[in-house]
């Protein structure tokens, strides 16, 4: 163990799941400290805190946090404890750790089993170590999944209700598009565009149409033009940047625009005028975009279509109502010439199977089904990142500063460790990390995707890459295998789309767009509210999987391992599509050791192994609503 000198990081707090200490991750460099629950000043997770860097030891750096710069927690939830002549808040979140938080409000009656939030009104420090708060408002009972899911929107800081002026400002919009709007703008309401969307979609912000034109696919993607009525700076504005994107619950979203302009008069709804920007391409049969246009629009949308009525379609194509079938065929084609395209360019395709909820009448999970994603969602995938991928080019060529979408080369130490899991398992993958490309990831998944491990393997390759992100510095998209991309498609839900929008129309304008915030600055807040929105819908989504693994405890079924690690071993069940965990303790009376390189846990005494892809039999043992847990338990026969 050695003295470092002493030096302060700006960093983010990073808490662990226990609440007992955490690690701070300084944002410009991603440094990692090991900060322990004696040295950690009373910071919660998401604080912005400096850190005094203090030990290295065993290969790992330690230090204490100096001073908290900004709190990320301004509410807490929980439940009322009395405490002699005190009542404390009981936190609901793991991660809060053992601070004391004492109530300051007038309560009249106490429910132990309600779920109360409460504003933050004093944070503790050296002279008054404990928090003080007030109760704002009751939000159901303890484990009732709408309590839970108030308390974690509550919890992340993401705001749910819109300012006043944001609300007034929408209300003054009109009901339709008037005259004027369509002044200066292509005519395009001749043209039968369609919009193609799950069955339970609202709001509509992308209609499509092609047609076969000298030999080429003249190809349409229009857009909801949310700038035209969002503009930068206005109270509509100031809302939706704080959101930045629209979080999707199962039974709920927390739309980043008001209902009147996400489901109304920038819902390119079927048989009525809207506004569009559209991005026109020319595209060869082998999928090569030749030419494109992108300006402001007006299209008439001929229907609303389903995923699962064009799927139908594309199996059938008699079933194609007359008026569509020029259009739809085309749709059609220039889909399978992209996807060819994209195939050549070696773009990385997951192509995982997302679970879907389906509720009792009393809002219990019933059952989850498999989201299967079809050629026809797909085809609108493709025809997207056709767009997007233009208007990228559009903003460069003309000299704009904009948000792109990133996404860098896997980190190598990531790649080590991938490539020495394909070796455990005798899975080729002679690539070394200076030529390596997103072909070679594509060529990978498609070799091993009948292998026994697929779906480890894919897992594997899925934690080797980097998350993508939005920032003003264009180093590309390693994983779709482009030099230049933009998210254009989506300005009613993502607050970068709608800033692309504002560029592209000033182009257009021939005018040279000027930022109101830092561009760097916007790029950090819309990466952080999508990892806001990602990680509420991964929490609530396993609430519901613990919810409907109760009513499964104590029964037998198939499972594949996903992962081990040195506690044990991740265990997915097809039957229910659910993962769980079996814990070291119950893999059998041996001590396991843990193979890092190989990825795979060894009985000392018996040399019983287990690894990625071998199938158990397992039995769901319990199910913790606290932590979102489930445990699994080996069954021997």
């Amino acid at each position: 163990m050695k003295a470092k000198s002493a030096a302060l990081h700006t960093c983010i707090y990073k808490k662990h799941k226990n609440g007992m200490g955490g690690v701070a991750i300084e944002e410009d460099t991603g440094l990692k400290i090991n900060i322990l629950e004696t040295v950690e000043k009373f910071a919660l997770d998401n604080d912005e805190v400096l850190v005094e860097e203090d030990l290295e030891k065993t290969g790992e750096i330690y230090g204490k946090i100096h001073s908290i710069v900004k709190h990320n927690t301004h509410n807490l939830t929980g439940v009322i404890q009395p405490y002699k002549d005190k009542l404390l808040l009981r936190v609901a979140n793991p991660k809060f750790g053992n601070y004391l938080v004492i109530i300051k409000s007038y309560v009249k009656k106490i429910d132990r089993e309600a779920l109360f939030n409460c504003i933050i009104k004093t944070y503790p420090n050296d002279q008054q170590p404990y928090f003080e708060v007030e109760l704002a408002n009751a939000i159901g009972k303890v484990g009732e999944d709408q309590a839970y899911i108030a308390q974690l929107i509550e919890e992340s800081g993401l705001p749910i209700e819109f300012s006043k002026a944001a609300l007034d400002q929408a209300r003054q919009l009109p009901e339709s598009i008037e005259h004027h709007d369509i002044d200066n703008r292509v005519d395009l309401r001749q043209l039968p565009f369609v919009t193609i969307d799950g069955a339970d979609a609202k709001d509509f912000d992308d209609a499509v149409y092609c047609e076969v034109e000298d030999g080429l696919y003249k190809l349409y993607v229009a857009i909801a033009d949310v700038a035209h009525y969002v503009a930068d700076g206005s109270a509509l504005d100031k809302d939706a940047y704080l959101r930045s994107t629209s979080v999707y619950f199962p039974k709920q979203v927390t739309p980043m625009l008001p209902e009147k302009i996400s489901n109304g008069l920038c819902s390119l709804n079927p048989h009525v005028d809207r506004l569009v920007m559209c991005c026109q391409m020319m595209v060869d049969f082998e999928g090569k975009i030749i030419d494109y246009k992108v300006y402001n629009g007006v299209i008439h949308s001929a229907s609303r279509l389903t995923y699962t009525k064009v799927q139908e379609w594309i199996e059938e194509n008699s079933l194609i109502p007359p008026e569509l079938i020029s259009s739809i065929s085309s749709l059609y084609l220039v889909f399978q010439a992209l996807l060819h395209s994209r195939e050549v360019r070696g773009a990385i395709d997951f192509d995982t199977i997302e679970p879907m909820f389906v509720f009792d009448e009393q809002g219990m999970v019933q059952e989850l089904q498999p989201r299967v994603r079809l050629e026809a969602h797909k085809l609108i995938e493709e025809c997207m990142l056709a767009a997007n991928v233009c208007v990228a080019d559009f903003l460069i060529k003309n000299h704009e500063a904009a948000l792109f979408r990133i996404h860098g080369k896997p980190p190598i130490e990531k790649f080590v460790a991938l490539k020495q899991f394909l070796n455990s398992i005798a899975v080729p993958f002679d690539v070394k990390y200076e030529q390596l490309t997103p072909l070679d990831y594509a060529t990978l998944l498609r070799q091993v995707h009948d292998h026994a491990q697929f779906p480890a393997i894919s897992q594997a390759v899925l934690r080797s890459m980097q998350l993508a992100l939005y920032s003003p510095n264009n180093i590309g998209h390693f994983g779709l295998s482009y030099s230049r991309y933009v998210h254009f498609t989506s300005p009613i839900r993502r607050y970068p789309d709608l800033l692309v929008h504002r560029v592209a129309k000033s182009i257009i304008a021939q005018q040279k767009y000027e930022y109101s915030r830092d561009l760097a600055e916007m790029g950090n807040q819309t990466s952080f509210a999508e990892r806001r929105a990602e990680d509420l819908e991964r929490k609530i989504s396993s609430f519901y999987k613990c919810q409907y693994a109760k009513t499964h405890i104590g029964k037998e079924y198939h499972g594949i391992i996903t992962s081990v690690v040195n506690f044990g071993v991740f265990v997915y069940i097809p039957d229910l599509m659910l993962d769980g965990l079996v814990h070291v303790t119950e893999l059998g009376r041996d001590y396991f050791v843990f193979d890092d390189k190989k990825q795979l846990l060894v009985g000392r005494k018996s040399g019983i192994k287990f690894y990625a892809g071998q199938e158990l039999k397992i039995e769901i043992a319990g199910v913790d609503m606290t932590k979102l847990f489930i445990d699994f338990k080996l069954v021997v026969e």
